[in-house]
């Protein structure tokens, strides 16, 4: 099932989790050149390995939000073609297949923001009575 609202959250989600995830890494690097093997402090982990955690479970989330998101960009592109007008498409295509941000698509389909509004909302609306069981808001 496509739950629109949801993947509009996990659009947004997957940015920020991916930003973390560079984040982590980027640290994870400067600790590892650093490493003298002289113990640092009090505590029973090093810098490294705690690194090396949170490393591994921010990345975990990353991939859980890619996977989830996958399954539903595949479902609902296969249910876009039933869509009548292609400038519809078109928006829907970006907006969550590609996971543009919503004010960067008006200037990539030659919109204005208000008529992109409408396309989306209006594109929506059809997916949702075309299939009720598949789609929800």
């Amino acid at each position: 099932m496509v739950n629109l609202s949801r993947m509009r959250m996990l659009i947004g989600y997957e940015r920020r989790i991916k930003f973390r995830y560079q984040k982590k890494l980027a640290s994870a690097t400067r600790i590892t050149t650093q490493l003298t093997g002289m113990p640092r402090g009090s505590g029973n982990s090093s810098q490294v390995e705690t690194g090396a955690i949170e490393l591994a479970e921010v990345e975990e989330a990353y991939r859980e939000v890619l996977d989830e998101l996958k399954a539903m960009r595949v479902e609902l592109e296969q249910l876009l073609p039933s869509l009548d007008n292609p400038d519809d498409i078109g928006i829907m295509r970006l907006r969550y297949l590609d996971g543009c941000n919503i004010r960067d698509i008006p200037a990539a389909v030659c919109l204005s923001e208000r008529a992109m509004f409408y396309h989306l909302s209006g594109a929506e609306r059809k997916l949702i009575a075309k299939y009720p069981e598949k789609v929800t808001r």
